[in-house]
């Protein structure tokens, strides 16, 4: 049966948010400690708002998201080239330049580019809301997998410049050595499932795609009914 949301079904019978979902409340059972406190949920979009929309309601926090964006060179999809986060957080993969082809200008060329795209999906998700930032307030950054770990170290980064007073990491699945990246960035990091061995496709594969269009849609309705 799908938990309603203070009355209202958001999630329905949708495979593209009922695992997501059900990963935000494990997720919440881990932090049961920030129930009801001033603490704010920052998810990842598109497919972290599923996961961070249950956690928030789980947990009566609100919730918004820190638009990201993960980018890959043409011609090498599996490799992560790097990510860019407003508030001026990037992160770039020095292993790529080791690519047949690729070059520094053109690293640059795909950070200004998709640097370009933050402005258009800040209006999409947020429609003119500033980033809800209080130094006084814990963050807790929530995403639905750690795949390379690039967009999670971009958002951190970004995080960090407004010096909140605690900057947690929460994930379904991650493999421990991408946790091994980012732990020095976040107060704590909590991750449900680790993949020590296994293939990417293990983090990368467990759900099915949501569009920004979606997640847009669902995060507006996740806000109108989690009541801090």
């Amino acid at each position: 049966m799908i938990e309603p949301i203070y009355g209202v079904p958001l999630i329905g019978c949708d495979d593209r948010y009922e695992d997501r979902a059900t990963a935000g409340r494990r997720l919440a059972s881990l932090l049961g400690r920030f129930r009801g406190t001033h603490a704010v949920v920052l998810a990842i979009p598109p497919g972290g708002v599923a996961v961070g929309g249950e956690f928030a309601r789980s947990l009566r926090l609100q919730v918004d998201v820190i638009v990201t964006r993960e980018f890959r060179v043409r011609g090498n999809p599996a490799v992560a080239a790097g990510a860019v986060s407003e508030s001026g957080g990037l992160c770039l993969n020095g292993a790529i330049l080791r690519v047949p082809g690729v070059t520094p200008a053109m690293l640059w060329d795909m950070v200004r580019a998709e640097q370009a795209m933050l402005p258009k999906l800040i209006t999409l998700y947020r429609h003119g809301r500033p980033l809800p930032f209080d130094i006084r307030r814990p963050v807790i950054l929530v995403d639905d997998g750690l795949r390379s770990g690039l967009a999670q170290l971009a958002a951190l980064q970004a995080l960090r410049r407004y010096h909140p007073v605690a900057c947690l990491l929460a994930t379904p699945h991650a493999h421990e050595h991408i946790l091994r990246m980012i732990r020095p960035w976040a107060d704590e990091v909590i991750a449900l499932n680790l993949h020590a061995h296994s293939p990417a496709n293990t983090v990368d594969g467990w759900q099915m795609p949501l569009s920004d269009e979606d997640a847009a849609i669902l995060l507006e309705r996740y806000r109108l009914h989690v009541v801090p």
